[in-house]
């Protein structure tokens, strides 16, 4: 299968219906009789720029980053949902410290992790809280900024 083919059916399938795992993903696209590795397809959704986006429901699908909605423009669904939810941001040494309202540490995770950003190097989230971890103290201070600037209001 080539990458190209497989790639329009990724867009087909997530403009047709609610995705929100790279299972149901893969599933649908078995089921479109393409066949792909979960690797492949991991790939793919970090290629395309593909994100998870809360619905009106709350619940997370994948949809396509358009390259203007990167993490400094006002529309942005990182903006949205630092706005919504991320309540704090400490910065220890390489270490950003997000605190959000309850029950989101994980939901703001998924959509920083989806956002590919380049000072972060790797998150861990739980009820609450979302450690992001950077390669040094200096990324961790320009990531600081970054993340204080989204929760700023227009």
């Amino acid at each position: 299968m080539k990458k190209d083919v497989r790639r329009e059916k990724i867009l087909d399938l997530i403009n047709e219906k609610p995705i929100s795992t790279q299972l149901e993903l893969l599933q649908a696209l078995a089921d479109a009789g393409i066949k792909t590795t979960q690797a492949t397809l991991s790939r793919d959704i970090k290629e395309m720029h593909l994100v998870k986006q809360a619905d009106i429901t709350g619940a997370l699908t994948y949809r396509v980053m358009d390259s203007k909605e990167q993490i400094e423009p006002d529309n942005s669904p990182i903006r949205e949902i630092f706005q919504e939810s991320v309540t704090k941001i400490t910065q220890v040494q390489f270490i950003n410290i997000v605190k959000t309202e309850p029950n989101h540490g994980n939901r703001v995770a998924a959509v920083i992790d989806d956002a590919d950003i380049q000072e972060i190097r790797g998150t861990l989230a739980g009820f609450d809280t979302l450690v992001i971890f950077s390669a040094d103290v200096d990324e961790a201070t320009v990531l600081n900024q970054k993340l204080n600037e989204l929760m700023q209001t227009n």
